[in-house]
């Protein structure tokens, strides 16, 4: 009999699909303290609730775990009630960012649900295999008596090294995950994590509602050895280091850069960013270890908007960020997010002169969405603007914002306009033209598709709850 069942709900974006971290890492802790453990990951394997119910009464499990964002909230209330009303004795718990930024609320919308996992899990998913009594628990959410029970936090794992490495071995075949074609990666390509946090406290970014603001990193030996293992046991040639700030640490980036170049692999790597850790030197030595992009946090070009985010950083910067690795010949990516407190067509201008002066080879717009568990969700609870429409917390589908005139209408005009007018200018096709490769080629068809796509979306609208007109 299967101890637990761990479930990732169906990917929310058409960008890119990494592993399940968060279940990948709570799988091989519960293996290595004697668990037996399966994943389903709907990401990538796409059955039905039929399905899911035919496999579960295969499996046997005792306990069913499922990950859990904010747009997840009617799925796992769905599952959750099924498994209630068809399997007799399986315990079901829920973790995730959304119960960690909201139990109390989760407590009373998720009922079918017997204890929620709040923040980091691997420590508390093992003490609640092992059966301990919840009261005892730390970092976990539950009933009792008809009373909501919210205990003490769970303390975090200081070391992350102690951790073993996600269990990949029980995913499927790791070319079902993509890193996305604007990454330009080989296959077969992996994601690495190799920290937990952020110390920024931008207003829009739900990292701290996990992590507090706290950024722990594994040792370069570690990360390595991760390194080691996906390409000798996996044939990986690409890798995303998906950190919140992969640049932070400044020694041991050199010394992953250094066992890289020392290695030797046919590997090429990409990682995010923020504009302010970088400069010259160590842009051009992350390359000669086969980075081959870096991604961008940028946001706004506007620096009123920036301000207003709390992201603590300068237009100059941003531009110095982009000039240097141009230099040193990094491809790079830059996310914007439109809709800010704020925000206007003159704020809207700047950010797209900026695009076009920094010239990024890839551009990624979103709508600004209000995160549970953020100053931003809180500002939207304070008017009394926020919605518990769970399904439009996807970054593109939101439609109420605080602190602007714009409407969703015009934002989304505004991200459409802002996709066309870079991606179809003079200066950006004869920026690429200088790169052209077969592989690019490939990537610029993928990239055309993604314009359609973006186009079509905004021709077809949406309605104020979110869904298609």
């Amino acid at each position: 009999m299967t101890d637990i069942l761990l479930i990732n709900p169906s990917s929310i974006t058409v960008q890119n699909n990494p592993i399940p971290f968060g279940l990948a890492y709570m799988a091989s802790y519960l293996e290595k303290n004697g668990f037996l453990v399966k994943i389903l990951d709907l990401s990538v394997q796409k059955i039905n609730e039929k399905q899911i119910s035919e496999y579960i009464k295969e499996l046997s499990p005792k306990n069913v775990g499922i990950s859990c964002m904010s747009v997840h909230i009617n799925f796992v209330k769905s599952l959750s009630r099924k498994i209630k009303e068809n399997f007799k004795g399986i315990r079901v718990i829920v973790g995730g960012i959304h119960p960690t930024a909201l139990p109390e609320k989760s407590l009373k919308e998720m009922k079918d649900v017997d204890v929620f996992v709040l923040g980091e899990g691997e420590r508390t998913i093992l003490e609640l295999m092992k059966n301990t009594k919840l009261e005892k628990i730390k970092g976990v959410a539950y009933i009792k008596n008809k009373k909501l029970k919210i205990n003490k936090t769970r303390e975090f794992v200081e070391n992350l090294d102690e951790l073993p490495f996600p269990a990949r071995h029980l995913l499927p075949d790791i070319k079902n995950y993509s890193l996305g074609f604007d990454w330009e990666g080989r296959k077969p390509d992996a994601t690495i994590f190799s920290s937990r946090g952020c110390p920024f406290n931008c207003i829009y970014c739900a990292s701290k509602v996990m992590w507090k603001q706290r950024v722990r990193f594994r040792s370069a030996k570690n990360v390595l050895r991760e390194i080691d293992l996906l390409v000798k046991e996996y044939k990986v040639r690409e890798i995303l280091f998906y950190d919140d700030h992969f640049l932070l640490n400044k020694k041991r980036l050199v010394e992953i850069c250094q066992g890289l170049i020392k290695r030797n692999y046919d590997l090429t790597w990409c990682c995010l960013s923020r504009v302010d850790s970088v400069d010259f030197e160590t842009i051009k030595l992350m390359k000669k270890a086969g980075c081959h992009m870096i991604s961008f946090g940028v946001e706004s070009g506007s620096q009123k908007i920036l301000d207003n985010m709390e992201k603590n950083v300068k237009v100059e910067s941003i531009i110095k960020a982009f000039d240097i690795c141009k230099k040193v010949g990094m491809n790079t990516k830059a996310s914007f997010i439109f809709g800010a407190p704020g925000e206007d067509y003159e704020s809207i201008k700047e950010t797209q002169n900026v695009i076009k002066q920094i010239l990024p080879d890839y551009i990624w717009l979103f709508i600004m969405t209000p995160m549970p568990g953020t100053k931003l969700y809180k500002l939207h609870e304070e008017t009394g603007i926020a919605s518990d429409d769970w399904g439009m917390y996807d970054q593109t589908t939101y439609n109420k914002f605080y602190g602007t005139k714009l409407n969703y209408e015009k934002l989304r005009k505004a991200v459409a306009e802002t996709y066309k007018s870079y991606y179809l200018s003079p200066r950006y096709i004869f920026s690429q033209i200088k790169k052209l490769s077969v592989r690019k080629i490939r990537v610029y068809f993928n990239l055309l598709k993604r314009v359609v796509y973006v186009m079509n979306y905004i021709k077809r609208g949406r309605t104020r709850n979110g869904e298609d007109k």
